[in-house]
């Protein structure tokens, strides 16, 4: 019997809240058995119990841990993610969250489209052309920068910009007078400080992505309804297009469902190692400062874009695959 795509939906959406629950428990304990005191950091050295003991009043960390649950779950639900105690202390997480947010956004969201693009079209080119010059230098490049650490390749295009050409920015997401500048000059300033962590980021994606379309439309080529459609009289490319791709694309949503949830948490490698002030930093700098509130709200951020996303996913390949509908 044929499934509807509005019950299959509805079961995945179920599903998918089912696990952000979870999720957010786990974020909730998680916290709570991880070694540290955030004493240590919070209350000044010296201080008398009186102010200890004002501080777990102040943070509701006197409540018995059911209590300290609900509250929990009641400020997450109405966006309230806390106060941070370390990193920035007194400050609201979610207003913390927003400029490191949007320059995660900006790079990774920009890399991740722009890998999919070129990466499935330079999948696709190889697979057609498998056995050809320009399968095997394709195959190669794609192989060296797949298996390149992320980190390797950054820190090589630092050094070879740093010395060869010095006044290039290599550090930071915008310069020192970005906030003076008018709206052009604001957007060439952003656009020179990304392009070395974007194009550090955009290489090993499409190395991922070319890899795994190639890989899935070589064996989609070998099927025999592959066969079929060149004796209806069908062009190369038209077989291509219309019979190859659509079934070769499966296992391509799935990949591209992972990385678009990981835009949110951006590259941490990269991120440091070209001082770009996004998530990917935030997030060390969090951990080390043991701010637990803020990495408490990173994580959960991180964790329900990639199930959105993979729940996106599961509705593409209900509609691109009909095995899905028996």
């Amino acid at each position: 019997m044929a499934r509807d795509f509005r019950s299959y939906m509805a079961r995945r959406l179920l599903y998918t809240l089912i696990t952000i629950f979870l999720i957010l428990t786990f974020n909730f304990l998680l916290f709570r058995v991880m070694p540290g005191d955030p004493f240590r950091i919070m209350v000044p050295k010296g201080a008398d119990d009186l102010t200890r003991e004002h501080y777990m009043d102040h943070y509701g960390l006197d409540e018995p841990l059911i209590v300290q649950y609900f509250i929990y779950l009641g400020q997450t639900l109405t966006g309230h993610l806390g106060v941070s105690i370390s990193k920035f202390p007194g400050s609201d997480v979610e207003s913390i969250l927003g400029p490191y947010l949007d320059n995660t956004l900006i790079l990774a969201g920009l890399g991740t489209v722009l890998s999919i693009f070129v990466g499935v079209f330079l999948g696709r080119e190889t697979a057609w052309r498998r056995g050809k010059m320009a399968d095997r230098i394709g195959s190669a490049f794609f192989l060296v920068f797949y298996c390149m650490p992320t980190f390797l390749f950054a820190l090589v295009l630092l050094m070879l910009f740093a010395h060869y050409i010095p006044e290039w920015p290599i550090r930071g997401s915008y310069g020192d007078e970005y906030f003076d500048l008018d709206l052009p000059g604001k957007l060439w300033d952003r656009t020179i400080h990304t392009v070395l962590p974007l194009f550090a980021l955009v290489i090993e994606t499409i190395a991922t992505f070319s890899i795994i379309t190639r890989s899935s439309l070589i064996d989609v080529l070998t099927e025999e309804y592959m066969v079929t459609a060149v004796a209806k009289g069908l062009r190369g490319r038209q077989v291509l297009r219309g019979h190859a791709m659509p079934n070769a694309m499966l296992p391509v949503v799935t990949v591209v469902a992972m990385n678009v949830g990981w835009i949110v948490s951006g590259s941490i490698m990269i991120e440091i190692i070209f001082s770009y002030r996004g998530l990917g930093v935030l997030t060390y700098e969090a951990v080390m400062a043991q701010d637990y509130p803020l990495v408490q709200a990173i994580f959960m951020l991180e964790t329900i874009a990639v199930l959105i996303a993979n729940f996106l996913a599961d509705l593409m390949l209900f509609r691109l695959d009909p095995r899905l509908k028996v």
